[in-house]
């Protein structure tokens, strides 16, 4: 990815859903938004206004009630603010 969020937005990769399959073959959704909205994402890109450690490859908690439509492409932006946790490999 080329693009480089301005400021104090991190660009993240969420899958909110997913398709699994039981050893019976059996398909269902499985939703990745925990108890009260929160959700892990992985981290793309960060602006230079970030005053965390947060870096690309990264795996962010933030509250998915935060996302008012702030997009490009396929990834969420959010805003460092809503970033409650950092998790790093």
């Amino acid at each position: 990815m080329k693009f480089k969020p301005l400021g104090k937005w991190v660009a993240v990769k969420t899958v909110i859903e997913s398709t699994k399959t039981t050893e019976f073959n059996i398909e269902y959704k499985e939703f990745a938004v925990k108890q009260g909205g929160y959700i892990w994402s992985d981290v793309v890109a960060v602006g230079c206004g970030i005053d965390e450690d947060i870096q690309p490859g990264d795996r962010v908690w933030w509250s998915i009630t935060n996302k008012k439509g702030n997009a490009y492409n396929e990834c969420d932006l959010v805003h460092q603010d809503h970033i409650e946790v950092v998790d790093r490999e």
